[in-house]
């Protein structure tokens, strides 16, 4: 007769890890919620510290690792599904014409000078500089939406816009990211890439991706309203986000298991469940759920960053900290200067300097994918430097407008 196994010293020493985490991070949170220092920056500090303590005590075995690690995995789905569910796909598209010029070059002055900084200045490798380049088209729209809300600017016009190019921004990127990590063993040859190869992976990679997105439309119109209706008979509380978050693993992992990633099947996920009035219910639940496990996620980032490394990633990071404000401000300001005239433009601009989850959530692919782990130190510099300056430099701004 089969029995279940009775938790050993291991699996109780993951649980007292995970739960001594989760009791801290809510402390953390209740501390520095409304400070200048964003959550995710103490999380990703605690990860380095946790990494920096393992060299030293044996805090980390193989077991409390894989144990972070699903966790973290957990996380991310949940912070990149969230992405998707909060998107206006309706709002977006009455708006694409408008902010869809400002989004391609703001896409395409970013991207340029990321790269030629990574390239050309840092001399990092062709691999880690388009990922690189990639990271710094996000934008981190969590940082920037609390200030304009603060300000009662959310709802003009110039708020409006930012958010369809913020969420057009999050999309290219999730969508640029799945390309470049299909095409990452072909670029990691350097000199040596045969164009049938680019070509051939390319077009399967957007095969796939365009398979994901027509099941989960598919799924979004004449699948998921029945289902939820189906669950909420019931006439209990929860099962509506249970089904939303179940289904959103599921398609995470298999989007995972196709070649894509994770990140992009929970934001496709995501944006299946978006239509849904019944996720607008649900917020309570989901938030409490994501407040649990995406610190999980940035832990997990901070575990890969090497102390010692600071030294040497200082410069790269304050190279790619210039191209990053600079990509923003120009790529977006310049192309809103006839809509929204010079200070309006601005705000678009400065709005839009923020790199974090997304970007982050783009390193950590590059370095699974072979990228130097000497760029995601750097960009952890940009992360810092870009959250920081915008969280001081935009309230002024809007306490200043003339």
């Amino acid at each position: 007769m089969n029995e279940l196994p009775l938790p050993d010293i291991a699996s109780a020493y993951s649980l007292f890890l995970a739960g001594s985490l989760m009791i801290f991070t809510l402390l953390v949170r209740g501390v520095f919620i409304r400070r200048f220092i964003p959550l995710l920056i103490i999380y990703i500090g605690v990860g380095t510290a946790m990494g920096w303590l393992n060299t030293r005590i044996p805090l980390l075995d193989p077991g409390s690792r894989h144990s972070l690690g699903l966790l973290a995995e957990a996380g991310l789905v949940l912070l990149v599904f969230k992405v998707g569910l909060e998107s206006d796909l309706n709002g977006l598209l009455k708006q694409l014409s408008s902010a869809s010029w400002i989004w391609l070059w703001n896409v395409l002055f970013s991207g340029a000078l990321g790269f030629a900084a990574a390239y050309y200045v840092v001399n990092f490798s062709l691999l880690t500089s388009i990922f690189v380049a990639v990271a710094l088209t996000a934008t981190s729209l969590g940082v920037t939406v609390t200030i304009w809300q603060d300000a009662k600017q959310l709802k003009t016009e110039r708020g409006n816009l930012f958010v369809d190019v913020a969420e057009l921004d999050d999309i290219s990127s999730i969508v640029m990211m799945a390309i470049l990590v299909a095409l990452a063993p072909l670029l990691a040859n350097g000199q040596n890439i045969a164009m049938l190869d680019v070509g051939t992976t390319l077009i399967k990679v957007l095969a796939t991706l365009t398979a994901f997105i027509t099941a989960c439309w598919v799924f979004s119109v004449y699948i998921e309203k029945r289902l939820t209706q189906f669950v909420e008979r019931y006439e209990t509380r929860h099962e509506p986000m249970v089904l939303m978050l179940s289904i959103g693993f599921v398609i995470a992992a298999l989007a995972e298991l196709s070649g894509l990633s994770l990140a992009v099947g929970a934001f496709l996920a995501g944006l299946a469940f978006s239509r849904d009035t019944a996720a607008a219910k649900e917020r309570v639940v989901f938030n409490g759920l994501y407040v649990v496990f995406t610190p999980f996620f940035f832990i997990g980032l901070g575990l890969h960053i090497d102390l010692s490394a600071f030294s040497t990633a200082l410069w790269p990071g304050l190279v790619l900290l210039v191209a990053a404000i600079a990509g923003k401000i120009l790529g977006s300001s310049l192309p809103a200067y006839r809509r929204l005239g010079f200070y309006g433009a601005l705000l678009i601009g400065v709005s839009m300097i923020p790199r974090a989850e997304i970007a982050m959530v783009i390193m950590q692919k590059a370095l699974e994918a072979g990228a130097e782990p000497q760029a995601f130190t750097a960009m952890m510099v940009v992360t810092v430097g870009t959250v920081l300056l915008t969280s001081l430099i935009l309230p002024w701004l809007m306490r200043h407008e003339k």
